[in-house]
């Protein structure tokens, strides 16, 4: 997902005052209606500077104690998951995350620190020798080869079954069993 400038923020903010609904401009601008509604909470809440696009802090920048705390609020308040976002400075998808963990797996979902898929991917693909790459290589174009082969008389022996289911129903027997 692309990063808005500072003036699509503001034209979908002038839309909606303009009288247009949040769900009508978050169509014509092509945005998602959740993004306009935390929009115009930001802006409501901290005017065009809170529009801004600022540089994105690095994860893990709550404490365990201080998610609990957003997630008590959002639960105990009247505030909209856009509200709470905005009030806490925290981009809405990422408390709806932190959400989802609490629901399935309670406040320790919250404290343990899981690698991202792109850490977990940088662990499990570690450099292979160059004549390790190479046999593992030729052992998968022959395992694609052989999938190939296994296709192809798959699909002849298709065909070879309707071709007979064709000549008997021709001749007025019924489709066979096998």
């Amino acid at each position: 997902m692309r990063r808005r400038t500072l003036e699509e923020k503001l034209e979908a903010i002038r839309l909606v005052e303009a009288g247009n609904s949040p769900r009508s401009v978050s169509d014509r601008l092509h945005i998602g209606h959740h993004q306009i509604y935390e929009w115009l909470y930001v802006y409501k809440e901290k005017g065009v500077s809170g529009l801004e696009n600022k540089r994105i802090c690095k994860k893990n920048q709550y404490s365990f104690e201080k998610k609990c705390e957003i997630i008590r609020e959002y639960q105990e308040s009247e505030l909209t998951l856009p509200e709470i976002s905005s009030k806490h400075g925290i981009a809405s998808s990422t408390l709806v995350g932190w959400l989802s963990k609490f629901n399935k797996g309670g406040k320790d979902a919250l404290a343990s620190k899981q690698p991202s898929p792109r850490e977990q991917s940088k662990s499990i693909m570690k450099r292979l020798p160059k004549e390790e790459w190479e046999k593992e290589n030729e052992r998968l174009r022959k395992e694609i080869e052989r999938l190939r082969a296994e296709n192809l008389l798959l699909k002849k022996v298709k065909a070879l079954v309707e071709e007979r289911e064709s000549r008997n129903r021709r001749i007025g027997r019924g489709p066979l069993t096998n």
